[in-house]
């Protein structure tokens, strides 16, 4: 449950709200293959896991950079 994401994805959400919770779930799966990577005993798998959690704040990093561009009030 510590990875989950709260709020549900709907059909009439805005798009600054979906943009929040695509940035949540982001926030969730880094902390997960973080978790991961730190559980690893096998080198290897360890670096799969520090890669994977990587992606993931470039993925935060966009939606971040897009709602900052064109959604925050200034």
């Amino acid at each position: 449950t510590d990875y989950l994401v709260e709020e549900t994805p709907s059909p009439d959400m805005d798009y600054a709200s979906a943009l929040v919770l695509a940035m949540q779930a982001e926030k969730t799966a880094f902390r997960l293959y973080s978790d991961l990577a730190a559980a690893a005993g096998d080198a290897e798998l360890r670096a799969l896991f520090q890669g994977l959690a990587q992606e993931e704040a470039k993925h935060k990093l966009r939606f971040e950079i897009e709602y900052d561009d064109n959604l925050k009030e200034n």
